[in-house]
């Protein structure tokens, strides 16, 4: 049976109030992942489904009968509102917790009689003298705010204090920790819960925007450094259990407050929370005898630029991370790329829209007034950037990967005739590894000789992108991470290869038999990024396998045996991970390579000789291409028959001549994943079924500026139910898509109101049959019925 990931990275926008709407989206998302955990996951232990969940479940029980698809959420990107449902939607996917906790902090707790600060709430004869004014503009104040409950909670707003936030922020922090901590506890053992298969990482990003911001040095030519203040900050968040090993989580219950900061910190709206601190986190948790195990965890992963600048991170105001960053397009797509695929992928950017500006026509063509002009310079056209550049970028990207592809395609066949040279006749059934270990040197000669004049630039491109990547390394161990250390770190690196004859004048293949020039052991020694390049290209080689194996010349290739060699290559990324990340430097090697890097402001050749001795010796790389030799010397005894071996093979040896021909002009970024990235919106309007019943485009949360769910709990449940129904609706489309449309149009209606029938029987339980919102909804569906 053919089998298919479909993998999501979810971005969600701001929108104040309008966060309740994309809870109910989020909500869907997570049970969509929780219905396809359940779908493969058979194990006794494993939550039952619930509600709209069945539905799904059922869903990919059908699609299943052809094909096996699996649905994973591991890139989550919000701002703002959307930072704080980001925020637990990851924490719930991490370990499996219930998403419970936070509907009901929506729905009781985000009301202006909740959040308002008791020194700052009016009294009955509060700002008394503004009634009448109120009672003047009643036929303007019923448009905007038609029902008696928002009007009244709207004169408590304006009689309320002026001239400082009017809502508490401490309280919303309260508010958003016990809703974390309600979620449950996360068990972070090998075998604990998780909606992420094993091998594959979650990634939160949070938006947030340092009020003060804090000193950074940019190399510049005259003056040499630039020192300017970065506002900009991103949380991140990160899970990742391995094949074999440990759990490595910050969604556990030793961050919730890192988790709950971030989030308070994003959804710090100007004017109407104050900023967050660290130092109101801290008041808290001693306030209600709780601790932060993980908190100097957090510090370091999230404030490493403070902490170099000589910055203190319990000083830094945030405010709203939408006021730079209200839509995290960029962190998303910087967090897909080198994820491991162990089957077929299909990458989408599914992104939350609660209140998408349509085109309405030719546009206005009267000139703003001055408090106009104001308010949309310093507030609605930052927060409102179009979307238009980050889909473009990824439109661009996609045409990359398929000319890219169509580049590896056409030489595949000249390719493979080189590999039939380099063997020498027909493959061996079990070649030995100092047999492949020397097919594999005599491949990268031939394509040095075979490629001319560009070799040297792609041998100049590799070494000078080596010591890039050492740069950034060496100076986060150095204590001088930012832009200006780099730099300086990068030039005596290049100084340092220029004296090593690394980096000579003119550089020339190696002639055969004689010495090797210094460039190649020190490739050999630290160039970590082409065997991670030749190994997802393996896999990649492996996944077009897939499809045809069990027939016509892989009739004797079962998917468990590609299944066990793909598990053997990401054994062997992992360790490669782990020696990018250092993890590989033992406990005396850290303070030694520290030392010799800060011994002098520049390290002079001599301090990186020891530096980059030490770290050769860590990584070890030539054991890493030792051990896929030894895949590849045993395959033919373990794994694979004759014709699946030879495509291996020629990717495997071939590999030499393809990052020759490929490297020099796009450096491979664009196949990290090996696929085009596909882009869908889950949006008000996007709900086709919905809307033809007549469900509204536009949510009553977005009223006064987006802060009218905040006066109404009716517009609330509205919007909360809503954003369900139309979440269900999409990821229905969403899978379908996926799997090739493969239902008629009958069958995908009644799954669609199935999964509406589910999601109003349980908020019917949780609001009541006389919830005016539920009731609304459920004359939606209704009209639905008609075909």
């Amino acid at each position: 049976m053919k089998e298919k990931e479909l993998r999501v990275a979810l971005v969600c926008y701001g929108g104040v109030s309008l966060a309740v709407y994309m809870h109910g989206v989020t909500k869907e998302v997570w049970k969509l992942a929780r219905a396809s955990r359940a779908c493969h996951d058979r194990r006794p232990t494993a939550a039952p489904v619930e509600d709209s969940e069945g539905v799904y479940l059922d869903l990919l029980r059908r699609l299943g009968r052809d094909l096996s698809l699996r649905v994973v959420v591991d890139v989550v990107a919000g701002s703002s509102a959307g930072g704080i449902n980001g925020v637990l939607l990851a924490r719930a996917l991490a370990h499996d917790l219930s998403l419970e906790p936070l509907t009901r902090l929506w729905l009781e707790n985000a009301d202006v009689t909740r959040l308002l600060g008791d020194d700052r709430r009016a009294g009955k004869w509060s700002k008394w003298f503004l009634r009448p004014f109120l009672w003047a503009g009643l036929p303007r104040l019923e448009r905007l705010a038609p029902d008696p409950e928002v009007r009244e909670k709207l004169s408590l707003f304006v009689r309320s204090r002026w001239f400082q936030p009017p809502f508490d922020g401490d309280r919303l922090m309260a508010f958003l920790l016990e809703a974390a901590y309600a979620m449950g506890p996360a068990d972070d053992g090998p075998e604990g819960p998780s909606l992420l298969p094993r091998g594959l990482p979650l990634t939160l990003f949070v938006t947030a925007t340092d009020f003060h911001g804090y000193r950074t040095r940019i190399p510049a030519h005259d003056p040499p450094l630039v020192e300017e203040r970065e506002h900009r900050h991103i949380f991140a968040f990160r899970y990742r259990r391995a094949a074999e090993g440990p759990v490595e989580s910050d969604f556990t219950d030793a961050n919730v407050p890192g988790l709950v900061f971030a989030a308070r910190a994003t959804s710090s709206f100007p004017g109407a929370f104050p900023p967050a601190r660290l130092p109101q986190m801290d008041r808290l948790l001693e306030d209600q005898g709780l601790d932060w195990p993980d908190r100097d965890r957090f510090l370091a992963g999230n404030f490493q630029p403070y902490l170099a600048a000589g910055a203190s991170p319990a000083q830094a105001c945030f405010i709203d991370g939408s006021v730079l960053n209200n839509k995290p397009f960029a962190a998303a797509l910087a967090a897909i790329a080198g994820r491991p695929a162990y089957r077929e992928v299909d990458r989408r950017v599914v992104y939350v829209d609660p209140n998408p500006a349509g085109p309405t026509g030719p546009g206005r063509a009267d000139v703003p007034g001055f408090f106009r002009t104001l308010k949309g310079a310093l507030s609605d056209i930052p927060r409102n950037e179009p979307t238009r550049d980050a889909l473009g970028a990824i439109a661009d990207a996609n045409r990359r990967v398929e000319r890219l592809q169509g580049v590896l395609d056409a030489a595949r066949p000249r390719i493979a005739d080189q590999v039939a040279a380099i063997v020498g006749g027909p493959l061996p059934d079990a070649p030995g590894m100092e047999q492949v270990r020397r097919w594999r040197e005599g491949a990268s000669r031939r394509a040095a000789a075979q490629a001319g004049f560009a070799f040297e630039a792609y041998i100049r491109l590799k070494i000078e992108g080596v010591l890039e990547e050492l740069s950034g390394l060496l100076s986060t161990l150095s204590g001088h991470p930012d832009p200006a250390g780099r730099a300086a770190l990068l030039a005596a690196l290049k100084g340092w290869a220029r004296a090593r004859g690394i980096l000579p004048d003119r550089l020339d293949a190696p002639e055969p038999g004689g010495p090797a020039p210094a460039w190649v052991g020190f490739l050999q020694g630290f160039d970590i990024g082409f065997r991670e390049r030749r190994l997802r290209f393996l896999i990649r080689e492996l996944n077009l396998l897939y499809e045809a194996v069990g027939t016509g010349a892989l009739a004797d290739t079962r998917p468990h045996d590609l299944d066990e060699l793909k598990v053997a290559f990401y054994g062997s990324l992992e360790g490669l991970r782990r020696a990018r990340a250092l993890e590989t430097l033992s406990a005396e090697d850290r303070p030694a390579l520290a030392a010799l890097l800060s011994a002098a402001a520049i390290p002079g050749p001599a301090d990186l000789d020891g530096a980059l001795g030490i770290l050769e010796r860590a990584w070890a790389l030539e054991g890493s291409s030792r051990e896929v030799d030894e895949v590849f010397a045993l395959m033919g005894l373990n794994y694979l028959g004759l014709a699946a071996r030879q495509q291996l093979f020629e990717a495997y040896l071939g590999f030499a001549f393809w990052d020759v021909l490929t490297f020099s002009t796009s450096g491979w970024q664009e196949l990290d994943e090996f696929h085009a990235i596909k882009v869908d919106r889950i949006a008000p309007p996007d709900a086709r079924l919905l809307r033809e019943a007549g469900a509204p485009q536009q949510m009553r949360s977005a009223r006064l500026n987006a802060f009218g769910g905040f006066f109404s709990r009716t517009d609330r449940e509205h919007d909360y139910v809503l954003g369900r129904l139309h979440a269900a609706e999409r990821v229905i489309d969403l899978v379908l898509d996926s799997a090739g449309n493969p239902l008629p149009p009958a069958e995908v209606r009644a799954a669609k109101l199935s999964a509406f029938h589910a999601i109003l029987d349980a908020e019917r339980q949780r609001l009541g049959s006389g919830s005016a919102g539920l009731c609304q909804a459920e004359a939606w569906v209704e009209r639905c019925q008609v075909p």
